[in-house]
Protein backbone atom coordinates (compact mmCIF):
# COMPACT_ATOMS: atom_id res chain seq x y z
CA UNK A 1 0.00 0.00 0.00
CA UNK A 2 2.85 2.32 0.85
CA UNK A 3 4.33 1.74 -2.64
CA UNK A 4 1.05 2.74 -4.29
CA UNK A 5 0.90 5.96 -2.28
CA UNK A 6 4.52 6.79 -3.19
CA UNK A 7 3.82 6.07 -6.88
CA UNK A 8 0.67 8.21 -6.79
CA UNK A 9 2.60 11.02 -5.12
CA UNK A 10 5.33 10.87 -7.77
CA UNK A 11 2.71 10.99 -10.53
CA UNK A 12 1.05 14.07 -8.99
CA UNK A 13 4.46 15.71 -8.55
CA UNK A 14 5.30 15.01 -12.22
CA UNK A 15 1.96 16.44 -13.39
CA UNK A 16 2.53 19.58 -11.31
CA UNK A 17 5.95 19.96 -12.95
CA UNK A 18 4.43 19.65 -16.44
CA UNK A 19 1.78 22.24 -15.60
CA UNK A 20 4.47 24.62 -14.34
CA UNK A 21 6.46 24.09 -17.55
CA UNK A 22 3.40 24.97 -19.64
CA UNK A 23 2.90 28.21 -17.71
CA UNK A 24 6.57 29.16 -17.76
CA UNK A 25 7.15 28.31 -21.42
CA UNK A 26 7.59 31.32 -23.69
CA UNK A 27 4.70 31.88 -26.10
CA UNK A 28 5.05 30.38 -29.56
CA UNK A 29 5.94 32.77 -32.35
CA UNK A 30 2.93 34.38 -33.88
CA UNK A 31 2.33 33.64 -37.56
CA UNK A 32 2.33 36.68 -39.79
CA UNK A 33 -1.08 38.14 -40.57
CA UNK A 34 -0.69 37.60 -44.31
CA UNK A 35 1.56 35.65 -46.64
CA UNK A 36 5.12 37.01 -46.75
CA UNK A 37 6.48 38.83 -49.75
CA UNK A 38 3.29 39.71 -51.61
CA UNK A 39 4.36 41.39 -54.81
CA UNK A 40 2.39 42.69 -57.75
CA UNK A 41 4.43 43.39 -60.85
CA UNK A 42 6.88 45.03 -61.10
CA UNK A 43 7.34 45.83 -57.38
CA UNK A 44 9.86 44.15 -55.12
CA UNK A 45 9.55 42.73 -51.64
CA UNK A 46 11.05 44.87 -48.91
CA UNK A 47 14.28 43.08 -47.90
CA UNK A 48 14.51 44.76 -44.48
CA UNK A 49 10.91 44.18 -43.44
CA UNK A 50 10.08 41.69 -40.72
CA UNK A 51 6.70 40.02 -40.25
CA UNK A 52 6.77 39.60 -36.48
CA UNK A 53 9.21 40.06 -33.65
CA UNK A 54 11.89 37.39 -33.99
CA UNK A 55 10.52 36.04 -37.27
CA UNK A 56 12.73 35.55 -40.30
CA UNK A 57 12.57 38.38 -42.83
CA UNK A 58 10.36 37.84 -45.87
CA UNK A 59 11.85 36.54 -49.08
CA UNK A 60 13.53 39.16 -51.25
CA UNK A 61 12.61 38.92 -54.94
CA UNK A 62 11.36 40.82 -57.96
CA UNK A 63 8.86 39.84 -60.58
CA UNK A 64 8.16 41.12 -64.05
CA UNK A 65 5.83 40.29 -66.89
CA UNK A 66 6.29 40.83 -70.59
CA UNK A 67 4.32 40.48 -73.77
CA UNK A 68 6.13 38.94 -76.72
CA UNK A 69 5.27 38.03 -80.28
CA UNK A 70 6.29 34.60 -81.56
CA UNK A 71 5.38 32.08 -84.19
CA UNK A 72 6.17 31.78 -87.85
CA UNK A 73 4.64 35.16 -88.73
CA UNK A 74 5.04 36.77 -85.29
CA UNK A 75 1.29 36.52 -84.87
CA UNK A 76 1.16 34.60 -81.57
CA UNK A 77 0.96 36.72 -78.43
CA UNK A 78 2.80 35.21 -75.46
CA UNK A 79 2.58 36.50 -71.90
CA UNK A 80 5.54 35.52 -69.70
CA UNK A 81 6.12 36.06 -65.97
CA UNK A 82 9.66 36.00 -64.56
CA UNK A 83 10.63 35.81 -60.88
CA UNK A 84 14.16 36.73 -59.77
CA UNK A 85 15.47 35.84 -56.31
CA UNK A 86 17.58 38.38 -54.45
CA UNK A 87 17.67 36.17 -51.36
CA UNK A 88 20.38 33.90 -49.99
CA UNK A 89 17.73 31.24 -49.28
CA UNK A 90 15.79 28.97 -51.62
CA UNK A 91 12.32 30.43 -52.05
CA UNK A 92 9.02 28.83 -53.06
CA UNK A 93 6.72 31.09 -55.06
CA UNK A 94 3.05 31.01 -55.96
CA UNK A 95 2.09 33.06 -59.02
CA UNK A 96 -1.54 33.83 -59.82
CA UNK A 97 -2.60 35.21 -63.20
CA UNK A 98 -5.83 36.74 -64.46
CA UNK A 99 -6.45 37.79 -68.04
CA UNK A 100 -8.59 37.17 -71.09
CA UNK A 101 -8.52 35.68 -74.56
CA UNK A 102 -10.87 35.55 -77.55
CA UNK A 103 -12.53 32.34 -78.68
CA UNK A 104 -14.92 32.36 -81.68
CA UNK A 105 -15.21 36.13 -81.38
CA UNK A 106 -16.20 36.05 -77.70
CA UNK A 107 -14.02 37.31 -74.90
CA UNK A 108 -13.28 34.62 -72.29
CA UNK A 109 -11.55 35.06 -68.95
CA UNK A 110 -8.59 32.98 -67.88
CA UNK A 111 -6.96 32.49 -64.48
CA UNK A 112 -4.09 30.26 -63.50
CA UNK A 113 -1.83 29.45 -60.56
CA UNK A 114 1.75 28.25 -60.88
CA UNK A 115 4.15 27.04 -58.18
CA UNK A 116 7.89 27.43 -58.63
CA UNK A 117 11.12 27.07 -56.69
CA UNK A 118 13.76 29.76 -57.14
CA UNK A 119 17.34 29.23 -56.02
CA UNK A 120 19.44 32.09 -54.60
CA UNK A 121 20.29 34.81 -57.13
CA UNK A 122 18.54 32.93 -59.95
CA UNK A 123 15.70 33.83 -62.32
CA UNK A 124 12.83 31.48 -63.14
CA UNK A 125 10.30 31.73 -65.93
CA UNK A 126 7.06 30.92 -64.16
CA UNK A 127 5.06 30.30 -67.29
CA UNK A 128 4.07 31.22 -70.83
CA UNK A 129 0.46 31.93 -71.63
CA UNK A 130 -0.38 32.03 -75.33
CA UNK A 131 -3.36 33.53 -77.10
CA UNK A 132 -4.21 36.10 -74.44
CA UNK A 133 -5.60 39.50 -75.45
CA UNK A 134 -2.76 41.97 -74.99
CA UNK A 135 -5.04 45.02 -75.36
CA UNK A 136 -7.15 43.88 -72.40
CA UNK A 137 -4.03 43.39 -70.32
CA UNK A 138 -3.45 40.94 -67.52
CA UNK A 139 -2.85 41.08 -63.79
CA UNK A 140 -0.78 38.83 -61.62
CA UNK A 141 0.55 38.49 -58.10
CA UNK A 142 3.55 36.62 -56.77
CA UNK A 143 3.94 35.43 -53.17
CA UNK A 144 7.22 33.84 -52.08
CA UNK A 145 8.44 32.36 -48.83
CA UNK A 146 11.79 30.94 -47.81
CA UNK A 147 11.98 27.15 -47.77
Amino acid sequence: MRGVIVCLGLCLWALAGVADDDVAAPPARARPAGPPGIVAAPSTAEPGASNAAGAAPPASFTSEAKWELAGYNNDEVIYTILVTSHDSRIIRCTTELSGSYFENGKKQSVSDRQLSTVFPDQQVQVGNWMGMDQQSGATYSVRCRAV
